[in-house]
């Protein structure tokens, strides 16, 4: 009997073709929706297309104001061809982001690892919600310029009196600045433009650690959006066999982008960019890095490190003072036995911010420390943490790139590698503006103090170019920037 149970069909087995057939309609699916998103946004995006579309929307309704008003000669089939050329341009942006809508929301329901969907990661509901909210104002803007466009034609076959003439011009001029302020939103950023990373530009972080272990891996997983943070895993699960035998996934992967921010300030150029990583990776992971199919290549890294330094550009700035400090054998680095950076947004928009502390151990013994932080006005307005700062080798002396054991790479490595770095959230009630000052200070295990920092920061309600709308503009504007120049 239980010879003959074991040769039963196992439906849920491992070996089981269960559910696949499923899976693949839904990735041929999201391939074919893919590609109607990709060719529509392609019609939306021309050349003057966008500037036309808001060009238009202000002629429409300066006509037809000339028209209600009735002081100069005007042809209402004028003021008609212009909100019907203004619709039809309208058209292939609506088609554009109910596909987009569509393609992310069958992307974000495929398998992660073979274990769950990506609709498990945090940020899916955003990204969700702008796209819908999109789809809305894209419907509505349409739908008004066509019922502008009757309201004007109108006025002119029904032959109506001044009275009636007058309503419908006006409901034309208000349907036509509806439009234009729709218009004016949705020309600023069109997503899932990215042929690589097509949901990159719709993530907001909202849920990090507060301390950075691997510090620029942590920070780029933390700023990838759902579809894109699943790719990570699986290739970062894949290089277990093409690293070096002193080398881990994590360690490798994060000497890389150490390399790629230093490509960046034009320290390394692109043949010691490689050589680095050679010295972490075996051939078949520089093979991989190298083909420009392949998801994570030493371009699409870069365009990574582009959008997360465009939203947490606190954290590079203590990187580069870090490395200017290594350079420059500055003493407080090279002579004092604990050494504390911190960088704050200098202006912090609806009272958030976002505070990144960077603590070095140079005292060659284990000690716990707490790190102070008191925000004026801030909720909460005193905040103590506790930690234990791994140890660091002190630099002796100024390093210099390529020289033999004082090499650049290799001590801003160390160092990153062997520091504490916090990323903390402040808040302040919105009502509060205005400049607050904000104190970090570093105490020893007998609660000496052993350094004091004083940073301010703006509180602003309205625009700023650190704020959070801005980022995510910023971000996508970045790699935008960065793809067309790798692509001339």
């Amino acid at each position: 009997m239980a010879k003959s149970d074991s040769l039963l069909p196992n439906p849920y087995g491992d070996e089981s073709s269960f559910g696949q057939v499923s899976e693949s309609a839904l990735s041929r699916r999201v391939r074919i929706r893919d590609s109607q998103r990709v060719f529509w946004t392609r019609i939306s995006t021309l050349p003057t297309t966008s500037g036309l579309r808001t060009i238009l929307s202000v002629a429409a309704i300066c006509y037809v104001v000339v028209l209600f008003s009735g002081r100069g000669p005007g042809n209402e089939q004028v003021g008609v061809a212009l909100f019907a050329f203004q619709s039809a341009l309208f058209a292939p942006a609506l088609f554009a982001s109910s596909f987009a809508q569509m393609s992310a929301r069958d992307r974000l329901q495929l398998k992660a690892e073979g274990k769950k969907t990506m609709e498990a990661y945090p940020g899916v509901e955003r990204i969700l919600n702008t796209l819908h909210e999109r789809v809305l104002r894209e419907r509505t803007r349409l739908l008004c310029s066509i019922v502008a466009a009757l309201a004007v034609n109108s006025s002119d076959d029904l032959y109506s009196g001044t009275i009636l003439s007058s309503f419908l011009f006006g409901l034309a001029i208000f349907l036509g600045s509806i439009a234009l302020l729709n218009t004016m939103q949705l020309e600023r950023r069109i997503p899932m433009r990215d042929e690589d990373f097509p949901l990159l530009s719709l993530h907001a972080p909202t849920l990090h650690q507060s301390t950075l272990d691997r510090v620029l891996s942590d920070l780029v997983v933390a700023h990838l959006d759902p579809e894109t943070a699943g790719h990570w895993d699986d290739w970062v699960d894949e290089l277990e066999n093409k690293v070096r035998s002193s080398q881990t996934p994590a360690s490798a992967v994060e000497h890389l982008l150490r390399v790629l921010h230093l490509n960046h300030l034009g320290l390394l150029d692109d043949d010691r960019l490689l050589s680095e990583s050679k010295r972490v990776f075996r051939v078949a992971a520089i093979d991989e890095l190298t083909d420009e199919s392949s998801k994570f290549n030493i371009r699409t890294l870069r365009r990574l490190m582009a959008h997360t330094r465009a939203w947490q550009p606190g954290l590079f700035r203590l990187i580069d003072r870090l490395q200017d400090s290594a350079m420059r054998g500055h003493s407080s680095l090279v002579e004092s036995p604990w050494r504390m950076d911190l960088d704050i947004p200098p202006r912090c928009s609806q009272g958030q911010g976002d505070l990144f502390v960077m603590v070095h151990n140079h005292s060659r013994q284990q000690a716990k420390v707490e790190i102070e932080i008191i925000a004026a006005d801030g909720e909460p307005h005193k905040q103590t943490i506790r930690l234990s700062p791994p140890l660091s080798r002190q630099p002796k002396g100024p390093s210099r790139l390529g020289e033999e054991g004082n090499d650049l790479v290799d001590v801003l490595g160390r160092l990153i590698d062997n520091c504490f770095v916090l990323w903390i959230g402040l808040a302040w009630q919105k009502n509060i503006s205005g400049s607050r000052p904000v104190q970090v200070t570093l105490r020893g295990p007998q609660g000496e103090t052993l350094s004091s920092l004083v940073v301010t920061t703006s509180l602003s309600s309205g625009f700023n170019p650190e704020g959070a709308a801005e980022k995510m503009l910023d971000a996508a504007v970045a790699v935008r920037r960065l793809a067309i120049s790798v692509a001339e």
